[in-house]
Protein backbone atom coordinates (compact mmCIF):
# COMPACT_ATOMS: atom_id res chain seq x y z
CA UNK A 1 0.00 0.00 0.00
CA UNK A 2 1.50 3.33 -1.02
CA UNK A 3 1.77 6.34 1.32
CA UNK A 4 -1.07 8.27 -0.31
CA UNK A 5 -3.54 5.42 0.08
CA UNK A 6 -2.46 4.83 3.66
CA UNK A 7 -2.84 8.51 4.53
CA UNK A 8 -6.32 8.60 2.96
CA UNK A 9 -7.34 5.55 4.97
CA UNK A 10 -6.05 7.09 8.21
CA UNK A 11 -7.92 10.33 7.41
CA UNK A 12 -11.22 8.44 6.82
CA UNK A 13 -10.73 6.55 10.08
CA UNK A 14 -9.97 9.81 11.89
CA UNK A 15 -13.12 11.45 10.46
CA UNK A 16 -15.26 8.45 11.36
CA UNK A 17 -14.01 8.52 14.95
CA UNK A 18 -14.58 12.27 15.17
CA UNK A 19 -18.13 11.88 13.85
CA UNK A 20 -18.76 9.08 16.32
CA UNK A 21 -17.54 11.29 19.16
CA UNK A 22 -19.67 14.17 17.93
CA UNK A 23 -22.76 11.94 17.85
CA UNK A 24 -21.90 10.55 21.27
CA UNK A 25 -21.32 14.07 22.63
CA UNK A 26 -24.63 15.26 21.24
CA UNK A 27 -26.30 12.24 22.85
CA UNK A 28 -24.72 13.09 26.20
CA UNK A 29 -25.82 16.70 25.81
CA UNK A 30 -29.36 15.56 25.05
CA UNK A 31 -29.44 13.26 28.08
CA UNK A 32 -28.03 15.98 30.30
CA UNK A 33 -30.59 18.43 28.92
CA UNK A 34 -33.39 16.05 29.91
CA UNK A 35 -31.92 15.71 33.38
CA UNK A 36 -31.52 19.47 33.65
CA UNK A 37 -35.14 19.94 32.51
CA UNK A 38 -36.38 17.49 35.13
CA UNK A 39 -34.30 18.90 37.96
CA UNK A 40 -34.55 22.56 37.05
CA UNK A 41 -37.95 22.70 35.41
CA UNK A 42 -40.40 19.94 36.32
CA UNK A 43 -39.27 19.52 39.93
CA UNK A 44 -39.86 23.25 40.40
CA UNK A 45 -43.47 23.19 39.23
CA UNK A 46 -46.52 23.43 41.51
CA UNK A 47 -47.67 20.06 40.17
CA UNK A 48 -44.49 18.39 41.40
CA UNK A 49 -44.71 20.25 44.71
CA UNK A 50 -48.27 19.04 45.34
CA UNK A 51 -47.42 15.45 44.41
CA UNK A 52 -44.34 15.52 46.60
CA UNK A 53 -46.31 17.02 49.50
CA UNK A 54 -49.04 14.37 49.28
CA UNK A 55 -46.49 11.54 49.20
CA UNK A 56 -44.78 13.06 52.25
CA UNK A 57 -48.10 13.34 54.11
CA UNK A 58 -48.77 9.65 53.60
CA UNK A 59 -45.26 8.66 54.71
CA UNK A 60 -43.54 8.57 58.08
CA UNK A 61 -41.68 11.80 57.31
CA UNK A 62 -43.98 14.81 56.77
CA UNK A 63 -41.17 17.35 56.50
CA UNK A 64 -41.71 17.96 52.78
CA UNK A 65 -45.46 18.40 53.30
CA UNK A 66 -44.76 21.07 55.91
CA UNK A 67 -42.36 22.79 53.51
CA UNK A 68 -45.16 23.15 50.95
CA UNK A 69 -47.80 24.68 53.23
CA UNK A 70 -47.74 28.22 54.60
CA UNK A 71 -49.63 27.31 57.77
CA UNK A 72 -49.75 30.88 59.07
CA UNK A 73 -51.50 32.15 55.96
CA UNK A 74 -53.84 29.15 55.62
CA UNK A 75 -55.00 29.22 59.24
CA UNK A 76 -55.68 32.97 59.25
CA UNK A 77 -58.18 32.80 56.40
CA UNK A 78 -59.63 29.50 57.65
CA UNK A 79 -60.18 31.04 61.10
CA UNK A 80 -62.27 33.81 59.54
CA UNK A 81 -64.39 31.25 57.68
CA UNK A 82 -64.84 29.18 60.83
CA UNK A 83 -65.76 31.93 63.29
CA UNK A 84 -67.49 34.40 60.98
CA UNK A 85 -71.05 33.44 61.96
CA UNK A 86 -70.39 31.48 65.15
CA UNK A 87 -72.78 33.60 67.22
CA UNK A 88 -75.13 34.74 64.48
CA UNK A 89 -78.07 32.47 65.31
CA UNK A 90 -77.72 32.25 69.10
CA UNK A 91 -80.95 33.83 70.38
CA UNK A 92 -79.77 33.68 73.99
CA UNK A 93 -77.35 36.50 73.23
CA UNK A 94 -78.34 40.14 73.05
CA UNK A 95 -77.09 42.20 70.13
CA UNK A 96 -74.52 43.80 72.42
CA UNK A 97 -73.29 40.45 73.76
CA UNK A 98 -73.06 39.06 70.24
CA UNK A 99 -70.99 42.06 69.11
CA UNK A 100 -68.68 41.67 72.13
CA UNK A 101 -68.08 37.98 71.41
CA UNK A 102 -67.50 38.58 67.70
CA UNK A 103 -65.04 41.41 68.37
CA UNK A 104 -63.26 39.29 70.97
CA UNK A 105 -62.69 36.48 68.48
CA UNK A 106 -61.28 39.02 66.04
CA UNK A 107 -58.87 40.31 68.70
CA UNK A 108 -57.55 36.83 69.55
CA UNK A 109 -57.29 35.78 65.90
CA UNK A 110 -53.48 35.79 65.75
CA UNK A 111 -53.03 33.91 69.04
CA UNK A 112 -55.61 31.29 68.11
CA UNK A 113 -54.05 30.74 64.69
CA UNK A 114 -50.56 30.45 66.18
CA UNK A 115 -51.94 27.80 68.51
CA UNK A 116 -53.56 25.99 65.58
CA UNK A 117 -50.25 25.91 63.71
CA UNK A 118 -48.55 24.36 66.74
CA UNK A 119 -51.28 21.73 67.02
CA UNK A 120 -51.08 20.83 63.32
CA UNK A 121 -47.28 20.58 63.28
CA UNK A 122 -47.30 18.48 66.45
CA UNK A 123 -49.81 16.16 64.79
CA UNK A 124 -47.62 15.88 61.68
CA UNK A 125 -44.46 15.26 63.71
CA UNK A 126 -45.82 12.92 66.38
CA UNK A 127 -49.12 11.59 65.06
CA UNK A 128 -50.96 12.99 68.10
CA UNK A 129 -53.45 15.83 68.50
CA UNK A 130 -51.98 17.69 71.48
CA UNK A 131 -53.07 21.14 72.64
CA UNK A 132 -50.31 23.62 73.56
CA UNK A 133 -50.25 24.82 77.15
CA UNK A 134 -51.26 28.39 76.27
CA UNK A 135 -54.37 27.10 74.52
CA UNK A 136 -55.39 25.06 77.56
CA UNK A 137 -55.24 28.23 79.66
CA UNK A 138 -57.53 29.94 77.17
CA UNK A 139 -60.49 28.26 78.86
CA UNK A 140 -60.17 30.86 81.61
CA UNK A 141 -61.19 33.47 79.02
CA UNK A 142 -64.11 31.40 77.79
CA UNK A 143 -62.24 29.91 74.82
CA UNK A 144 -62.46 26.18 74.29
CA UNK A 145 -59.71 25.52 71.76
CA UNK A 146 -60.45 21.79 71.59
CA UNK A 147 -64.07 22.50 70.69
CA UNK A 148 -62.95 24.98 68.04
CA UNK A 149 -60.68 22.33 66.52
CA UNK A 150 -63.59 19.90 66.42
CA UNK A 151 -65.76 22.45 64.60
CA UNK A 152 -62.96 23.00 62.07
CA UNK A 153 -63.22 19.31 60.96
CA UNK A 154 -59.43 19.17 60.65
CA UNK A 155 -59.07 16.17 62.97
CA UNK A 156 -61.35 14.00 60.86
CA UNK A 157 -60.62 15.16 57.32
CA UNK A 158 -58.37 12.98 55.14
CA UNK A 159 -56.54 14.12 52.01
CA UNK A 160 -56.85 11.49 49.29
CA UNK A 161 -55.48 13.10 46.13
CA UNK A 162 -54.55 16.15 44.06
CA UNK A 163 -55.88 17.06 40.61
CA UNK A 164 -55.98 19.92 38.10
CA UNK A 165 -52.86 21.82 39.14
CA UNK A 166 -52.80 24.99 37.06
CA UNK A 167 -49.62 27.09 36.90
CA UNK A 168 -50.43 30.79 36.57
CA UNK A 169 -46.89 32.14 36.82
CA UNK A 170 -46.02 33.18 40.36
CA UNK A 171 -49.30 31.65 41.54
CA UNK A 172 -51.05 28.36 40.96
CA UNK A 173 -54.30 26.62 41.82
CA UNK A 174 -55.02 22.99 42.60
CA UNK A 175 -57.95 20.72 43.47
CA UNK A 176 -57.35 18.73 46.65
CA UNK A 177 -59.64 15.73 47.06
CA UNK A 178 -60.62 15.13 50.69
CA UNK A 179 -63.11 13.03 52.59
CA UNK A 180 -64.72 13.76 55.95
CA UNK A 181 -64.08 10.60 57.95
CA UNK A 182 -67.30 10.44 59.99
CA UNK A 183 -69.79 10.94 57.17
CA UNK A 184 -67.50 9.70 54.37
CA UNK A 185 -68.57 12.73 52.36
CA UNK A 186 -66.10 13.54 49.55
CA UNK A 187 -65.26 17.14 48.75
CA UNK A 188 -62.87 19.08 46.53
CA UNK A 189 -60.96 21.87 48.23
CA UNK A 190 -59.75 24.63 45.93
CA UNK A 191 -56.32 25.81 47.07
CA UNK A 192 -54.06 28.63 45.96
CA UNK A 193 -50.26 28.26 45.87
CA UNK A 194 -47.57 30.90 45.64
CA UNK A 195 -43.94 30.58 44.56
CA UNK A 196 -41.65 31.88 47.28
CA UNK A 197 -38.46 31.32 45.24
CA UNK A 198 -36.37 33.64 43.03
CA UNK A 199 -34.91 33.20 39.55
CA UNK A 200 -32.16 30.82 38.43
CA UNK A 201 -29.48 31.60 35.84
CA UNK A 202 -27.25 28.90 34.40
CA UNK A 203 -24.20 30.24 32.65
CA UNK A 204 -23.07 28.93 29.27
CA UNK A 205 -20.05 26.71 28.80
CA UNK A 206 -17.89 25.33 25.97
CA UNK A 207 -15.64 22.37 25.37
CA UNK A 208 -13.10 21.42 22.68
CA UNK A 209 -13.14 18.10 20.90
CA UNK A 210 -10.79 16.99 18.07
CA UNK A 211 -9.71 20.52 17.50
CA UNK A 212 -13.26 21.92 17.28
CA UNK A 213 -15.03 24.04 19.92
CA UNK A 214 -18.60 23.25 20.99
CA UNK A 215 -20.64 25.85 22.90
CA UNK A 216 -23.64 25.35 25.21
CA UNK A 217 -25.51 28.64 25.65
CA UNK A 218 -26.54 29.92 29.09
CA UNK A 219 -30.15 29.44 30.23
CA UNK A 220 -32.27 31.66 32.50
CA UNK A 221 -35.15 30.21 34.49
CA UNK A 222 -37.75 32.29 36.28
CA UNK A 223 -38.93 29.26 38.23
CA UNK A 224 -37.21 29.69 41.55
CA UNK A 225 -36.56 26.79 43.83
CA UNK A 226 -39.18 24.21 44.67
CA UNK A 227 -40.78 26.78 46.99
CA UNK A 228 -44.41 26.42 46.00
CA UNK A 229 -46.57 26.70 49.10
CA UNK A 230 -50.30 26.42 49.68
CA UNK A 231 -51.33 29.81 51.07
CA UNK A 232 -55.12 29.64 51.09
CA UNK A 233 -58.09 27.30 50.90
CA UNK A 234 -60.57 29.22 48.80
CA UNK A 235 -63.74 27.24 49.57
CA UNK A 236 -63.19 26.12 53.15
CA UNK A 237 -66.45 27.75 54.25
CA UNK A 238 -68.27 25.80 51.56
CA UNK A 239 -66.72 22.60 52.89
CA UNK A 240 -68.01 23.36 56.40
CA UNK A 241 -71.46 24.15 55.06
CA UNK A 242 -71.52 20.93 53.04
CA UNK A 243 -70.39 18.52 55.74
CA UNK A 244 -71.59 20.11 58.99
CA UNK A 245 -75.35 19.57 58.48
CA UNK A 246 -74.93 15.78 58.45
CA UNK A 247 -72.73 15.92 61.54
CA UNK A 248 -75.20 18.18 63.33
CA UNK A 249 -78.06 15.84 62.47
CA UNK A 250 -76.15 12.91 63.94
CA UNK A 251 -75.39 14.95 67.05
CA UNK A 252 -79.00 16.03 67.45
CA UNK A 253 -80.29 12.48 67.06
CA UNK A 254 -77.83 11.19 69.65
CA UNK A 255 -78.74 13.93 72.13
CA UNK A 256 -82.43 13.10 71.72
CA UNK A 257 -81.76 9.37 72.11
CA UNK A 258 -79.83 9.88 75.36
CA UNK A 259 -81.90 12.70 76.88
CA UNK A 260 -84.07 10.37 78.98
CA UNK A 261 -81.01 8.73 80.57
CA UNK A 262 -79.32 12.07 81.18
CA UNK A 263 -82.43 13.64 82.72
CA UNK A 264 -83.05 10.59 84.95
CA UNK A 265 -79.57 10.59 86.41
CA UNK A 266 -79.45 14.37 86.73
CA UNK A 267 -82.47 14.12 89.01
CA UNK A 268 -80.85 11.27 90.96
CA UNK A 269 -77.57 13.13 91.43
CA UNK A 270 -79.43 16.26 92.47
CA UNK A 271 -81.09 14.29 95.25
CA UNK A 272 -77.79 12.73 96.32
CA UNK A 273 -76.20 16.16 96.63
CA UNK A 274 -78.34 16.91 99.68
CA UNK A 275 -77.31 13.60 101.27
CA UNK A 276 -73.63 14.33 100.65
CA UNK A 277 -74.00 17.87 102.03
CA UNK A 278 -75.64 16.47 105.17
CA UNK A 279 -72.79 14.00 105.73
CA UNK A 280 -70.26 16.83 105.39
CA UNK A 281 -71.92 18.98 108.08
CA UNK A 282 -70.12 19.40 111.39
CA UNK A 283 -70.54 21.80 114.28
CA UNK A 284 -66.81 22.11 114.90
CA UNK A 285 -65.55 22.30 111.33
CA UNK A 286 -63.62 19.09 111.86
CA UNK A 287 -64.95 15.82 110.43
CA UNK A 288 -64.52 12.92 112.82
CA UNK A 289 -62.84 9.70 111.78
CA UNK A 290 -66.13 7.78 111.94
CA UNK A 291 -67.82 10.38 109.75
CA UNK A 292 -64.93 10.30 107.24
CA UNK A 293 -65.34 6.54 106.98
CA UNK A 294 -69.10 6.99 106.53
CA UNK A 295 -68.61 9.54 103.74
CA UNK A 296 -66.02 7.33 102.00
CA UNK A 297 -68.42 4.37 102.08
CA UNK A 298 -71.17 6.56 100.66
CA UNK A 299 -68.87 7.62 97.82
CA UNK A 300 -67.71 4.08 97.03
CA UNK A 301 -71.04 2.34 97.46
CA UNK A 302 -73.46 4.96 96.10
CA UNK A 303 -71.94 7.79 94.07
CA UNK A 304 -69.35 5.87 92.04
CA UNK A 305 -71.74 2.97 91.21
CA UNK A 306 -74.34 5.51 90.05
CA UNK A 307 -71.81 7.18 87.75
CA UNK A 308 -70.82 3.78 86.35
CA UNK A 309 -74.47 2.80 85.88
CA UNK A 310 -75.22 6.04 84.03
CA UNK A 311 -72.30 5.52 81.67
CA UNK A 312 -73.26 1.87 81.13
CA UNK A 313 -76.74 2.95 80.03
CA UNK A 314 -75.28 5.61 77.73
CA UNK A 315 -72.99 2.97 76.22
CA UNK A 316 -76.05 0.97 75.20
CA UNK A 317 -77.24 3.77 72.90
CA UNK A 318 -75.92 3.52 69.33
CA UNK A 319 -73.62 6.44 68.54
CA UNK A 320 -73.89 7.99 65.04
CA UNK A 321 -70.52 8.91 63.58
CA UNK A 322 -71.25 12.63 63.82
CA UNK A 323 -71.87 12.29 67.57
CA UNK A 324 -68.66 10.38 68.35
CA UNK A 325 -67.01 13.47 69.82
CA UNK A 326 -69.84 14.03 72.33
CA UNK A 327 -70.04 10.35 73.23
CA UNK A 328 -66.29 10.23 73.89
CA UNK A 329 -66.47 13.41 75.97
CA UNK A 330 -69.13 11.81 78.16
CA UNK A 331 -66.98 8.71 78.66
CA UNK A 332 -63.97 10.85 79.50
CA UNK A 333 -66.00 12.99 81.91
CA UNK A 334 -67.33 9.90 83.70
CA UNK A 335 -63.84 8.39 84.01
CA UNK A 336 -62.33 11.63 85.37
CA UNK A 337 -65.25 12.13 87.77
CA UNK A 338 -64.89 8.61 89.17
CA UNK A 339 -61.14 9.14 89.60
CA UNK A 340 -61.80 12.41 91.44
CA UNK A 341 -64.21 10.69 93.85
CA UNK A 342 -61.77 7.81 94.39
CA UNK A 343 -58.95 10.17 95.37
CA UNK A 344 -61.33 12.14 97.58
CA UNK A 345 -62.35 8.91 99.30
CA UNK A 346 -58.70 7.96 99.79
CA UNK A 347 -58.02 11.38 101.26
CA UNK A 348 -60.81 10.88 103.79
CA UNK A 349 -59.71 7.40 104.83
CA UNK A 350 -56.00 8.17 104.97
CA UNK A 351 -56.24 11.85 105.98
CA UNK A 352 -54.00 12.47 102.95
CA UNK A 353 -53.78 16.08 101.72
CA UNK A 354 -52.03 15.00 98.49
CA UNK A 355 -55.04 12.83 97.61
CA UNK A 356 -57.35 15.79 98.21
CA UNK A 357 -55.19 17.96 95.92
CA UNK A 358 -55.35 15.33 93.17
CA UNK A 359 -59.11 15.06 93.60
CA UNK A 360 -59.44 18.84 93.23
CA UNK A 361 -57.29 18.85 90.09
CA UNK A 362 -59.39 16.07 88.56
CA UNK A 363 -62.57 17.91 89.51
CA UNK A 364 -61.37 20.96 87.56
CA UNK A 365 -60.78 18.74 84.52
CA UNK A 366 -64.28 17.35 84.94
CA UNK A 367 -65.77 20.86 85.00
CA UNK A 368 -64.00 21.72 81.73
CA UNK A 369 -65.29 18.54 80.08
CA UNK A 370 -68.83 19.08 81.39
CA UNK A 371 -68.83 22.67 80.15
CA UNK A 372 -67.66 21.45 76.75
CA UNK A 373 -70.49 18.93 76.71
CA UNK A 374 -73.00 21.62 77.61
CA UNK A 375 -71.71 23.87 74.82
CA UNK A 376 -72.10 21.07 72.29
CA UNK A 377 -75.66 20.46 73.41
CA UNK A 378 -76.37 24.20 73.34
CA UNK A 379 -74.86 24.54 69.85
CA UNK A 380 -77.00 21.62 68.68
CA UNK A 381 -80.13 23.36 69.92
CA UNK A 382 -79.08 26.58 68.17
CA UNK A 383 -78.38 24.66 64.94
CA UNK A 384 -81.98 23.41 64.88
CA UNK A 385 -83.16 27.01 64.64
CA UNK A 386 -80.84 27.99 61.79
CA UNK A 387 -82.89 28.54 58.62
CA UNK A 388 -82.23 26.02 55.86
CA UNK A 389 -80.07 27.24 53.00
CA UNK A 390 -82.03 27.74 49.76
Amino acid sequence: MDDITWKRKLERRRRRRRNEWIVFSLFIVAVMSCIVWYVISYTKTPSYAMTEALESLHSDDTTIFQDHVDFDSVTLTAYDDLTGDMFKYDKQLTDHERAVFENFYVLIRTQMCNGAVKVIKTRLNTGKWTLPEEMLKGRQLGIDFDLLLERSLIRHTSIVGVENVDNLGDKATADVKVVEDYTQKPFTLKVTLENYGGGINIGGTSFELFGETFKIPGISFKLGGNDWKVVRVENYREYLDTVSPALKEDLSNYIDATSEIVDKYNDIFLGEQSTFAYLQQTSTGIISEDRRIQIAEYINQTIIPMLSARQAELNEIPVPQGAAYLANLRKESTAVTIQAWQFYSSGLLEDNSAAFDTAESLHKQELILDQRIEELIHDSAVAKEIPALP
